[in-house]
């Protein structure tokens, strides 16, 4: 018994060694609206084509023929071919890897099935600031996915475009405000905690942190991955409540893993391998 308090002090020593700055702001400062910000309409549109493409083509929609992502393409294949028609930079890029894999893992617990056609539709862009020198944009998109039989159903989420030129640098969620990246209120900021419990070895501190659910044998997974995680990128439109989606991908934005994230008076972050 008293090995097995003594293993708890550690951990939650561990864990607060780790968690300094768990008060820390969740939302980056944006500056002021650039002077020569561009027109956010084409960048919305490239958002709208490329949602359209990886959600008809992940939802197998036949009444939403796709002609960007070819029949069969992986994730991998389907986000090179929509790097290669729009101008998106990797952040993007990422944000579309992420968000295929979702609609993967979606399809495999029978999410696709009687799918029949998908409508993406934005709302008014507003430019809101500038993030690392490029200008922000905001726009909230509704997704609509019809069904052969059965409701629509529909899917809203708020979202932050960073602008660079004629290129769609990054697709960030929008709070308003966007993710610091930094602290346990902020959700890849927590994603980045349990990496670095995970990378620090200490495997017993890191499932606790998952609350428990995230296995040894899972998390000895997530070590063989550390290196080559280049990103974390957060789904606003996997959002549920305060339980958040964030992948993790590398630097040619190929999916490593996929963590929910639950905000409040103890955080928690559960890994699951996506392969």
């Amino acid at each position: 018994m008293r090995r097995r308090r003594t293993g708890l002090v550690l951990v939650v020593a561990a864990l607060a060694a780790l968690t300094g700055c768990a008060s820390a702001e969740p939302l980056a400062d944006l500056g002021p609206v650039p002077g020569d910000a561009p027109d956010p309409a084409p960048h919305v549109e490239t958002l709208v084509t490329a949602l359209t493409e990886v959600y008809a083509h992940g939802l197998d929609a036949p009444g939403t023929p796709t002609t960007i992502v070819s029949d069969g393409a992986t994730t991998d294949v389907a986000v090179a071919e929509l790097a290669e028609a729009l101008p998106l930079g990797p952040a993007a890029q990422g944000f579309l890897a992420a968000t295929s894999a979702e609609l993967a893992r979606s399809a495999a617990a029978g999410g696709a099935e009687g799918v029949e056609e998908v409508v993406v539709e934005p709302g008014a862009p507003e430019l809101v600031g500038e993030h690392d020198g490029d200008p922000v944009v905001t726009v909230a998109v509704t997704v609509s996915v019809l069904r052969e039989a059965g409701p629509t159903t529909e899917e809203r989420a708020d979202y932050a475009l960073v602008l660079d030129g004629d290129t769609l640098a990054a697709v960030l969620a929008w709070r308003p405000g966007v993710d610091s990246g930094v602290g346990l209120r902020s959700p890849t900021g927590a994603v980045a905690r349990l990496l670095d419990l995970v990378r620090a070895d200490d495997v017993e501190a890191a499932r606790f942190f998952s609350g428990g659910v995230s296995t040894d044998a899972e998390l000895r997974v997530l070590a063989g991955l550390l290196d080559d995680v280049e990103r974390l990128v957060e789904l606003p439109q996997a959002r549920m409540g305060s339980a958040t989606v964030v992948y993790a991908l590398d630097d040619r934005a190929r999916v490593l893993g996929r963590f929910e994230v639950l905000l409040g008076a103890e955080t928690s972050v559960v890994y699951a391998p996506t392969s």
